[in-house]
């Protein structure tokens, strides 16, 4: 900075001014700093200004698989909503191994950043307060019964509810359910995660229409993962009569997975069958048949997170009690419900 100065023939506040767009600058003068700047490829240094200021400027994001298309956009977008407030992301992918997300905390996000919007998997909310060391966290679809940290939701109840309800309105009335297990609903360590929300929406739904949901109408799978979905609709094709006549898979990609491999064993839908995702990725639109969904409002999601954020780094009642919010989301209805009657 002090090189810049001195080659611009100001001040170095002058030019630290300057450098940070103040309006106070003259035009002529910013002109003279910027060229400077140029000239001698100066740029900012981070750790110096974390250490003045004690902030860096930089929010940490961890979230889940982002090789797959629901988190992969969810991340884009809290990564444009960061931006939006002159801000930069760290997007870190986590696992499902506890020791995956202690050290993004610990190695990370804790010390580079500050804040964080994070999705838990294994870690308790024990151990997160000892990692975020003092610095805010936000957290994405938190399965604690009783919040500790800010966090957004997905709509899991209410769109599972949606999901289930366009198929009985499309006439289905054998309708499975793909992802999840039927006791994930009373389980005491799924009841509030998300396949335990969205399975409570399916049971409501159906006992409210005078169905009677049965164990074995819920296909639980190892992950969520479109290849197992793929292999599944393999299995139900090989049986002697479909055993449903509309079927809600937990996310998008088990929709897709499984509406392939039922189409692989000669079993098509809409025809045979209708299908509902979830999530409202961009890839269900594109597919053959296109997929009817139940879509999250990604761009409603990030803003919440990141409002959340900012308003705990900002003190903003920081004795407030943790606020818990949902994104908003929608039925998409596309081919793979339009039944041919």
């Amino acid at each position: 900075m002090s090189d810049v100065a001195k080659e611009a023939q100001v001040s170095r506040a002058t030019a630290s001014y300057a450098l940070r767009g103040d309006t106070r600058i003259a035009d002529d003068t910013r002109r003279r700093v910027l060229l400077a700047a140029r000239k001698l490829r100066y740029s900012a240094n981070l750790s110096a200004r974390s250490l003045r200021s004690g902030k860096s400027g930089i929010i940490g994001v961890a979230i889940f698989e982002l090789d797959k298309p629901y988190p992969a956009q969810m991340s884009a977008a809290i990564s444009r909503q960061i931006n939006a407030h002159g801000m930069q992301a760290i997007i870190q992918q986590t696992s499902n191994s506890k020791q995956d997300e202690v050290s993004i905390l610990r190695h990370v996000t804790s010390q580079l950043c500050d804040g964080t919007i994070f999705s838990p998997g294994s870690i308790t909310n024990e151990e997160m307060q000892e990692l975020a060391d003092g610095k805010p966290l936000v957290l994405l679809d938190d399965p604690s019964a009783e919040p500790v940290f800010d966090s957004v939701m997905t709509a899991g109840f209410e769109g599972a509810a949606m999901a289930v309800r366009h198929l009985l309105d499309c006439g289905c009335r054998r309708i499975g359910v793909v992802g999840a297990d039927m006791a994930d609903s009373t389980d005491p360590v799924q009841r509030h995660s998300v396949r335990g929300r969205r399975v409570a929406g399916c049971l409501k739904t159906l006992k409210a229409a005078g169905i009677e949901a049965r164990r074995e109408d819920f296909l639980s799978l190892d992950r969520w993962d479109g290849e197992m979905a793929r292999d599944l609709g393999h299995h139900l094709a090989d049986t002697t009569d479909l055993p449903f006549d509309g079927i809600f898979c937990m996310t998008d990609s088990l929709a897709l997975g499984l509406i392939r491999g039922l189409h692989e064993c000669g079993v098509e839908v809409p025809r045979d069958l209708a299908v509902v995702g979830f999530d409202g990725i961009q890839e269900g639109e594109s597919y053959i048949p296109s997929l009817t969904t139940i879509s999250t409002d990604k761009e409603d999601l990030a803003r919440k997170a990141v409002d959340a954020l900012l308003a705990r780094l900002q003190g903003d009642d920081d004795n407030r009690p943790p606020t818990r919010t949902t994104a908003g989301c929608r039925l998409v209805v596309r081919e793979s419900t339009a039944r041919i009657r």
